[in-house]
């Protein structure tokens, strides 16, 4: 419908939120915490677990299953909801993560441990995807702005409290309770969702479900995790690496042929037809990769470098992800008081390029607090567009879509880490190298490039030594930091491509739902496939 004055689009009100809204935040809220918990939290639980388990050659298993089976649900749980609803398939999410969860902590061996960690990852992702998939059903794009910079500076939080947590359960009650812990927590969020969380409205024709797409996709992702993973353990030339890079390439090849062909594709290539949700995700990705990839070996710059301990180390790593999540919080508050989004990418990918080039001019003479305070500036970059991504791409799907558009960030964002900390490992070991056998006596440049040689251990050598030691770690360190630069510089480029509108302040969805101009690439109109609007009580209101 439009204007009869100006022609324009008439942009329809936002439907208020039910009464009974906080409550279901908190419940969201809950379920995005315990999913992001959950990929740090065994971290400081590893010597108990493995001298109660064994297989100690295994324990690395337990983040990698984790994290893959995390990354495969995304995309499937976002096209689910969007065919399903959100609700049942959020509620699928929640019981799936409790029973993987109770399961962990009842493991008997590390093999059964590492089955029941990925049944718990395939859980997690799609808590993660389906949070930011209600918020995408049931607001316009910049009411959600102010809602999403909640989610993430709580996911910072619980990323960052992982460690901490799983050490003091470890310690009071037994590394079991890093799992049970999320039981009690996960049924009181499961509860909230099913009594809160409105019922979507089916359509009159069952859904189809890209079978197909779906299980080339899920081979997809697991061969670009493993290649990462086993590239990080064994280096490139492993004989595994290149067989499942090739592997990719042909599912890549064979998925994409399939997506187009298909009815109702997993991931609608169409998507990627749109400027903006395109340079959404190489923007998650590239940031993703830049900023994880680096932090990975910030302790190794703490530890080795400025002979800082392992606990101060945590606390220098605080400003930066403070820094993070308040940027997120404040970016999310501004956009949805202005709506305007474009210059948070901008200045985002703009600082992080700025902090990574400083950090690869540092030495081994540059002070502990300046590299912590670097690294503040540089997490302040990454806030400023770590949801503002999602939303954006949010913005431009259909509503019908919310689902995948979120998912598929997510994704990039999740590839971005695991490529990131592989690649960037990859140049610190061949820089490392290539000094090591310059600078230094060729035992200690054995003990350097095999990762033996502990910061304990460099104070008993000789100062020349020891000063050499820290002058190849810190150059190999550069190398990393200033190898971030291009990858930035390239988001920022492509995050000032971005068109400078303004972001509707009524109707939830996207651009194309309800709150748009509602019509497909045909220019149809198009059934949201999202909830019904809401009343003041909380129910769907009838059209």
């Amino acid at each position: 419908m439009t204007d009869a004055g100006s022609g324009r689009p008439q942009v329809q009100e936002a439907a208020p939120l039910p009464p009974r809204f906080p409550l279901l935040l908190a419940a969201l809220l809950l379920t995005s915490a315990m999913s992001m918990l959950d990929q740090s939290i065994v971290a400081t639980a590893g010597p108990r677990l493995t001298a109660d388990l064994g297989a100690l050659h295994l324990y690395s298993w337990t983040f990698t299953a984790y994290m893959l089976s995390f990354s495969v649900a995304m995309p499937v749980y976002g096209k689910l909801g969007d065919l399903f609803g959100r609700r049942a398939v959020y509620l699928t999410a929640v019981v799936v993560f409790l029973a993987g969860s109770a399961a962990c902590g009842a493991a008997e061996s590390m093999g059964t441990l590492i089955a029941f960690r990925a049944l718990q990852g395939l859980g997690g992702g799609g808590l993660q995807v389906s949070a930011f998939s209600v918020l995408g059903d049931l607001m316009p794009p910049r009411q959600r702005a102010k809602y999403q910079g909640w989610f993430a500076g709580v996911m910072v939080i619980a990323n960052l409290a992982g460690p901490l947590v799983g050490g003091f359960l470890t310690d009071q009650l037994g590394w079991r309770w890093i799992f049970y812990v999320n039981v009690p927590i996960g049924l009181l969020a499961l509860v909230g969702i099913w009594f809160l969380l409105p019922r979507t409205s089916r359509g009159a024709t069952r859904p189809h479900i890209d079978a197909v797409g779906t299980a080339l996709l899920t081979g997809l992702i697991v061969c670009l995790v493993l290649v990462t993973d086993l590239a990080g353990r064994y280096g490139w030339g492993h004989v595994s690496v290149p067989a499942l890079g090739a592997g990719a390439l042909l599912l890549a090849a064979v998925w994409v042929r399939q997506e187009r062909r298909s009815a109702e594709p997993v991931v609608p290539l169409g998507l990627f037809k749109d400027r903006t949700f395109t340079i959404c995700v190489v923007v998650a990705f590239a940031v993703s990769f830049a900023f994880f990839g680096c932090v990975n070996f910030v302790p190794l710059l703490f530890q080795v470098v400025e002979g800082v301990s392992a606990t101060r180390t945590g606390l220098l790593f605080l400003p930066a992800m403070i820094g993070m999540a308040v940027a997120t919080v404040v970016a999310g508050q501004v956009i949805a008081k202005t709506g305007r989004y474009k210059w948070f990418p901008v200045a985002s990918t703009a600082l992080a390029a700025v902090a990574a080039g400083v950090m690869s001019l540092t030495s081994a003479d540059t002070g502990a607090a300046t590299v912590s305070a670097l690294l503040a500036l540089m997490g302040i970059g990454v806030g400023l567009s770590s949801q503002v991504t999602t939303l954006v791409a949010q913005s431009t799907a259909p509503r019908r879509h919310i689902g995948v558009s979120t998912s598929t960030v997510g994704l990039a964002r999740n590839l971005g880490v695991a490529f990131g900390a592989t690649v960037f490992g990859s140049l610190l070991n061949a820089r490392l190298a290539t000094e090591s056998a310059r600078l230094l006596p060729s035992d200690v440049a054995d003990r350097v490039v095999g990762g033996s040689l502990e910061s304990g251990q460099i104070d008993a050598l000789d100062p020349a030594t020891a000063s050499a030691v820290a002058d190849v770690y810190s150059g190999a360190l550069s190398t990393v930091f200033a190898s971030a630069v291009p990858v930035l510089l390239v988001g920022l480029v492509l995050a000032l491509m971005l068109k400078d509108v303004k972001l509707e302040g009524g109707g939830p969805g996207g651009s194309r739902g309800p709150g748009g101009p509602g019509a497909d690439a045909a220019g149809k109109a198009v059934d949201s496939g999202g909830p019904e609007p809401l009343d003041g009580g909380g129910t769907p209101r009838s059209s």
